[in-house]
C-alpha cells in the first residue's frame, strides 16, 4: 500500500511537472564588416548583421481552463569582445581615431537585456505582461522591415530610423485575436524621483503610453502604432505614429510603412517612410532590398535641418543552409542630410557643416544561426 501511494504521488508530481516547460532559444550571428564612416574606414569582425544575437529563456505553466503563467528573459551578448582579453587587444589606446557610434569590439563581453517579462494569459481575455516590453511602434517596424534591424535596415544607426525598441519598467495588455484583429497597449512608468542622500544620482525615465492595432489575414498583415512620450523635465509630449503593411505573394514579399513624429513644442517634427521587398529564387536564395527615410518637417532645437532628409538604401543576398541557418551578404548606403554632424568626431576632429562628407556605408558578410 505504501509503495502504491509513493508511486501515485510520483506520478502526480510528474503530471504536474509535465504541464510546465522552459525553453532556451536564440540566434548567433557573426560577420566581417567593412565600414566607411564619414570618410573614416574601419574593417572588423562584428555580429548581428542580419539578425540580433540573442538568448531567450522562455517558460510557461499551464494553469488549466485556457490560462497560463509565463515568463521570458532575453539577453543580447557581445561575443566579439570579452573581459580579460587585454593581451588579444594589445592593451593599447589611441585618442581620437574611432569614429563616434562605430561599434569597435574592445570592452566588456557582458550582455544587454532584451524583452523580458512575467505574464498571465487567458485564451479568452488576453495577456498581461510586466517587465521590459517591446513597443508597438517597434513591432510595426519589425513587421515591414525585410532586413530586420541589421545592416541595410537603417534602424537606430546614426539618425536614419529612430530607435523606439522597448520600454523598461512597463506593463502591457495584449488582446486575443478576433476575426483577424488584435490590439495592445503598453504603459511605461516614468521615474523622476528616488529616495537617497543629498549626493544620490539616478537615471530618470519619461512616461510613455504606446498602443497598437493589428490585422492579419492570409498573405496580408497590417499594423498601426501610436507612441506618446512625456518628458519628465519639460512635460513636452512627443507622439510617434507608424502605419505599415506587408503582403506575401509567394513570388515576392512587399512591405510599406509611413509615419511621423510630432512634439507639442514643434521642435523635433519629422516624417518617416519605409519600403522593402524580399524575392526568393532558386529554392534556397533570397534577394532583399529596403529604403528608409526620416525628413525633418520642423526643427528648432538645433540638432536637425528643416526640410532635409536622412536616407538609407540597403540590399542583400541570403542563402539558406538549413531551416535555421543562412549565410548573407548585406550592404547599406546612408546619406545624413538632416542631422547636424558637428557633434561627430572622425579622426580626432569634429565634422563641420561644410565638410561635405555626409555619407556612411557598410558591407557585411556573415552567417546567422537560430537554435
Amino acid at each position: 500500500m505504501k509503495k502504491s501511494l509513493v508511486a501515485l504521488a510520483a506520478l502526480a508530481a510528474s503530471a504536474a511537472f509535465a504541464q510546465s516547460s522552459v525553453t532556451i532559444t536564440g540566434i548567433m550571428d557573426a560577420n566581417y564588416q567593412s565600414l566607411d564612416y564619414f570618410g573614416q574606414k574601419i574593417n572588423q569582425a562584428g555580429q548581428s548583421g542580419a539578425r540580433t544575437t540573442t538568448f531567450k529563456f522562455i517558460g510557461s505553466e499551464d494553469l488549466g481552463g485556457g490560462q497560463s503563467a509565463n515568463f521570458q528573459f532575453e539577453v543580447q551578448p557581445s561575443f566579439m569582445a570579452g573581459d580579460g582579453n587585454a593581451s588579444v587587444l594589445g592593451g593599447n589606446t589611441k585618442a581620437g581615431t574611432n569614429a563616434s557610434a562605430v561599434a569597435v569590439p574592445n570592452g566588456s563581453g557582458l550582455v544587454g537585456k532584451g524583452e523580458s517579462f512575467a505574464s498571465f494569459k487567458d485564451s479568452a481575455y488576453g495577456e498581461v505582461k510586466v517587465g521590459t516590453i517591446n513597443t508597438n511602434v517597434f513591432k510595426t517596424f519589425a513587421a515591414v522591415s525585410q532586413m530586420g534591424t541589421g545592416v541595410g535596415s537603417g534602424y537606430d544607426t546614426g539618425g536614419v530610423i529612430p530607435n523606439f525598441t522597448r520600454l523598461e519598467s512597463a506593463a502591457s495588455y495584449e488582446s486575443p485575436v478576433i476575426n483577424g484583429f488584435s490590439g495592445s497597449v503598453t504603459k511605461g512608468f516614468g521615474v523622476d524621483q528616488k529616495f537617497g542622500t543629498t549626493t544620490t544620482t539616478y537615471d530618470v525615465r519619461n512616461t510613455v503610453v504606446d498602443y497598437g492595432l493589428t490585422y492579419a489575414n492570409g498573405p496580408l498583415t497590417a499594423r498601426f502604432a501610436n507612441r506618446n512620450e512625456q518628458a519628465f523635465t519639460t512635460g513636452v509630449i512627443t507622439t510617434t505614429r507608424l502605419l505599415g503593411g506587408v503582403y506575401d505573394a509567394g513570388v515576392a514579399k512587399v512591405s510599406l510603412a509611413t509615419g511621423n513624429r510630432k512634439t507639442d513644442d514643434t521642435k523635433n517634427d519629422a516624417s518617416i517612410s519605409i519600403m522593402a521587398v524580399s524575392v526568393p529564387f532558386m529554392g534556397s536564395y533570397r534577394f532583399i532590398a529596403q529604403q528608409g527615410a526620416v525628413k525633418y518637417t520642423k526643427n528648432a532645437s538645433g540638432n536637425g535641418i528643416d526640410g532635409a532628409k536622412n536616407k538609407i538604401v540597403g540590399w542583400g543576398f541570403e542563402k539558406d543552409l538549413s531551416k535555421r541557418t543562412f549565410v548573407y551578404l548585406r550592404s547599406e548606403n546612408a546619406t545624413i542630410g538632416a542631422t547636424d554632424l558637428t557633434a561627430v568626431i572622425v579622426n580626432g576632429s569634429a565634422l563641420t557643416k561644410t565638410d561635405g562628407n555626409n555619407k556612411r556605408t557598410a558591407t557585411a558578410i556573415g552567417i546567422s544561426h537560430q537554435f
